[in-house]
């Protein structure tokens, strides 16, 4: 039940911005050239800041392609597990982002949006671009971006490289076994001889040191934990033991030193390829309470 109703959070924040964007667009003269690559037109960060808090997506459809948006909500919910994500603002030139794609995945899905889009190729392991029209590709390409559709995507090393300006968003979603279930913060409580360890109640502020509970389903294996920023990048590695959860629960103290983040697992499947999973949602951490003086 958590599962469906974080996807319907996740597709509603896209249609939510879809609608407003559309609402907006009738307002307004019937022709916007160049939507929404247009001078001095910035994104409004609440979008974005929404998108980020709930795992949701931004994806910048111009009016004529509401009718094929669709895709991108009705694939969400198939391709639960994310295994790349980075948004930011591209100043200039390119970018180019990796990830691994491991044997347990049965479908992936790539969306890339780029507020003044040049191009995005999509590299698989081969450093073969992938191209529609072939037998395992559902390709959907739209002014702003790419929704791209993959079965039995090959494992190991992909890449999407980028090229333009302004606000991005890529995600790499994939239908798999491997999953990251509950993430949260959680504290010792309960009558004395039945403590256990509960979510947290009240205020969690930086600078506090707290646990952080993490439920994975995985190959057992060596596993690596780290925090990661809205970019992908790695913040701070993360030590994890077994947790009291149960199988596939990890637990781990950490003094609370960034303002947002995101939770990354690493580790290998059966067949030896590694794999990554990546918490959608951005976590956020408040300021201290200042002290009455």
């Amino acid at each position: 039940m958590a599962g469906e109703l974080y996807m319907c959070a996740r597709v509603l924040v896209m249609y939510c911005a879809l609608a407003a964007f559309l609402s907006a667009q009738e307002q307004a003269p019937a022709s916007r050239p160049g939507w929404p690559c247009v001078a001095g037109r910035a994104i409004d960060p609440a979008y974005v800041r929404t998108a980020e808090a709930t795992g949701g997506q931004v994806f910048l459809f111009d009016r004529t392609e509401a009718g094929r948006s669709m895709v991108l909500m009705q694939n969400s919910g198939k391709h639960e597990d994310t295994i790349f994500r980075s948004t930011g603002v591209l100043s200039t030139g390119s970018r180019e982002f990796t990830f691994p794609v491991d044997s347990t995945i049965e479908s992936l899905m790539v969306t890339v949006t780029l507020q003044c889009l040049q191009s995005i190729t999509v590299l698989r392991p081969t450093n073969t671009e992938v191209h529609a029209g072939e037998p395992d590709v559902n390709d959907n390409r739209f002014r702003s971006g790419q929704v791209l559709i993959l079965t039995k995507p090959q494992a190991g090393a992909w890449r999407v490289r980028i090229a333009g300006i302004g606000l991005f968003f890529v995600v790499a979603q994939a239908k798999s076994s491997i999953s990251i279930g509950s993430v949260e913060f959680v504290e010792l409580r309960g009558r004395l001889g039945h403590e256990g360890m509960f979510p947290v109640k009240g205020r969690i502020c930086l600078g506090e040191q707290r646990t952080l509970s993490v439920n994975l389903n995985a190959p057992v294996g060596e596993t690596h934990f780290r925090l990661i920023d809205s970019a992908g990048k790695t913040l701070e590695p993360l030590e994890m033991s077994a947790g009291e959860g149960g199988e596939g629960t990890f637990e781990g103290k950490l003094t609370l030193k960034h303002a947002a983040f995101r939770v990354a697992v690493e580790g290998r499947d059966a067949t030896g390829y590694p794999y990554q999973r990546v918490l959608p949602r951005l976590i956020q951490i408040q300021n201290p309470v200042p002290s009455a003086n």
